[in-house]
């Protein structure tokens, strides 16, 4: 596997393994707990702490990645900021099993995960208002626009992200 189209210059966070609550507790957690907050300045009544946790959370996944990537370049006797266009990376057995880790079935990049974040977030957003559901749902989807065309094209497991983040927001909209 190669990596290509890497930008170099973006900032390398440092993490240990991030490892979900859980496998810490053993159990399945929500991933946010609804409590409406208001921000009366703006008149939009959303979950402030929620959003916060989900912030959080993504940052935490993300600099987990990067710490993958970050290994690997240095195993390669590379680094991000001196990669050039065209560059490429051989992913080794080490990378691609930690990769897999995260985006497995109990990964932090997982399809449920993901697809959890992404609803808590809308969900906090709109204050827990349903009738800001198709607002919610174009954002999300225009979203996953411009990441399919800025990668040229989506992995299967974001297609799969998507369509689990679409049946979420259905059940929300039915209540369950």
């Amino acid at each position: 596997m190669r990596i290509q189209k890497v930008h170099p210059g973006l900032p390398v966070a440092r993490t240990e393994k991030v490892v979900t609550e859980k496998k810490k507790r053993g159990k399945e957690l929500p991933a946010a707990v609804y409590e409406k907050t208001s921000n009366k300045d703006k008149g939009h009544i959303y979950d402030k702490m929620t959003v916060d946790k989900l912030k959080k959370d993504s940052e935490r996944a993300y600099s987990s990645l990067r710490r993958i990537v970050e290994d690997l370049l240095a195993r390669q006797g590379k680094a991000f900021h001196l990669l050039k266009e065209g560059d490429q990376v051989i992913v080794d057995e080490q990378a691609r099993l930690e990769a897999q880790e995260l985006i497995g079935p109990d990964g932090i990049l997982g399809i449920e995960a993901v697809s959890q974040r992404i609803v808590d977030f809308a969900i906090a957003i709109s204050g827990g208002d349903k009738s800001k559901l198709d607002t919610l749902r174009k954002a999300i989807d225009d979203g996953f626009k411009a990441a399919e065309k800025m990668l040229g094209g989506l992995p299967e497991i974001s297609k799969e992200t998507y369509n689990r983040v679409m049946e979420k927001l259905d059940a929300w909209e039915r209540g369950e």
